[in-house]
């Protein structure tokens, strides 16, 4: 079951990317839109309130003033300097109304009995008692400030428990989301970038496998979009490199087999004349047979080989792993390879440790491991030089080694030559072979749970190893 529609790995980001953009515009409006409000508010409660608030305060304070000089008026019995105060502080009275009136002509109906005519009696008090009460007509405005006052505080009140309940909301909005923009870009992000690497490696692998010269797994990939199509691909081009490898390891199988006899019989019947079996041959004549017979030995080890690397394709290698002295083994090899060794006048050099180095492996196949190592040092080394044979001893194994002071192998086709009929271009129309010596080899490593590699040095020379665990 597929968790994304049928979709290009470009749409899904596409379409991942609006989603996220979309929620953060979305977010971001509503804040911006929250903002505008609240700055309303908040300049509603700043401006108007806070100064019809101090407006009113001022007013009544004046107010006050004459009510108290009014009083003194009255005590003082007319006194000048009273009357004096009463007048400045209507008219500064008159001046903050005018004012506030002009800054905000909505408390104009509200306050139209401050702006209407008015009388205000100063006469002495008969009776000192009387001084104090207070002016009707002040008090009326008093009573008008007193409303509007309240008013503006409720107002005030009203507003700051509008523009916190708003901070609240407009936090929870933005707050939420953020999280709901993390929540899809991150974990969102994770899993479309794990889902594009897990397929991806598994084509990787694919790839790699074949690279190898090994044959693929078909690779499974339920994505829904290009890298289905690629391993599809893949898989494809994989089957029909399984159906030609398998129809050539037929071919060989066959063609092997149909060779082998017809060339034991030209082997032995050259053997014979050879032998003088059917008259005596003359030196030209041996000297030719002998060429027959050494290109007829050719031939049967070339069709031994694709013998052997037909087994070990269908897994019919059959290992018979039994304690055996590596140092031994090593020393046999050495002997066996000596006269090809002397015909370039090549020599021979063993680091090998002087007790026996037990194993449990086949002998035969490692014989065969190493002789394939030695003999490609022999052609490729020069006249002259020397070749090595080494044994190391591991944690968990053995290595064995095989030097040569040849050109070496370059960087990029160390992982190459093993692999089937492969050959350097720079040795193709130079050196004999079918490219199937390092490919059998490799094989019959890994058939004992071992491993092979090359080293290079920089100078030149190469150096072909194995490591063969104590009991595979």
């Amino acid at each position: 079951m597929r968790l994304f529609p049928k979709m290009s790995i470009s749409a899904r980001m596409l379409a991942w990317a609006l989603a996220i953009t979309a929620i953060f515009c979305a977010t971001t409006a509503y804040l911006v839109y929250q903002i505008r409000n609240e700055s309303a508010l908040t300049r509603e409660i700043a401006s108007t309130r806070y100064e019809i608030g101090v407006a009113v305060q001022r007013m009544m304070e004046r107010l006050e003033s004459v009510q108290t000089n009014i009083a003194r008026f009255k005590v003082l019995e007319g006194d000048e300097t009273a009357a004096q105060f009463i007048v400045d502080d209507l008219a500064r009275f008159g001046d903050i109304l005018r004012e506030t009136l002009e800054r905000h002509p909505e408390y104009a109906r509200q306050w139209a009995p401050l702006t209407a005519e008015y009388t205000i009696s100063l006469t002495v008090a008969e009776d000192p008692g009387q001084a104090f009460d207070n002016d009707a007509t002040i008090q009326s405005w008093m009573a008008i400030l007193a409303a509007t006052r309240k008013e503006n505080r409720q107002a005030i009140t009203k507003g700051l428990a509008r523009l916190r309940k708003n901070n609240i909301h407009a936090y929870q909005v933005g707050f939420y989301g953020l999280i709901v923009c993390l929540l899809l870009a991150v974990p969102g992000s994770a899993l479309l970038t794990w889902r594009l690497s897990t397929h991806l490696g598994k084509v990787r692998g694919g790839i790699r496998s074949l690279s190898s010269g090994e044959t693929p797994a078909p690779v499974r990939v339920d994505s829904g979009d290009e890298l289905e199509e690629l391993a599809d691909a893949f898989n494809d081009m994989a089957d029909k490199l399984r159906r030609e490898e398998c129809m050539r390891s037929d071919f060989i199988s066959m063609l092997s087999h149909e060779i082998r006899t017809p060339l034991t019989s030209i082997r032995e019947s050259v053997d014979m004349i050879a032998d003088g079996v059917f008259g005596e041959v003359n030196e030209k004549q041996e000297r030719f047979l002998r060429i027959a017979e050494k290109e007829t030995d050719r031939l049967a080890g070339l069709l031994r080989r694709l013998m052997t690397v037909s087994r070990l394709e269908s897994g019919k290698l059959d290992l018979r792993p039994a304690e055996m002295d590596s140092v031994e083994l090593v020393r046999s090899t050495m002997e066996r390879l000596e006269s090809s060794a002397l015909a370039k006048n090549i020599s021979f050099r063993a680091r090998v440790p002087d007790e026996p180095a037990l194993l449990v492996a086949d002998r035969e196949h490692l014989r065969q491991v190493l002789l394939n190592l030695g003999g490609n040092a022999i052609k490729f080394s020069p006249e002259n030089s020397t070749v090595t044979f080494s044994l190391d001893q591991d944690d968990n194994g053995l290595i064995f080694s095989v030097d040569d002071q040849g050109p070496g192998v370059p960087e990029s086709e160390r992982e190459l030559v093993f692999q089937k009929y492969y050959r350097a271009e720079g040795v193709r129309s130079d050196k004999d072979g079918a490219g199937l010596g390092l490919a059998i080899s490799r094989k019959i490593v890994e058939a004992h749970q071992g491993r092979m590699w090359v080293d290079c040095g920089t100078e030149g020379g190469c150096g072909f190893r194995f490591f063969i665990p104590d009991r595979p």
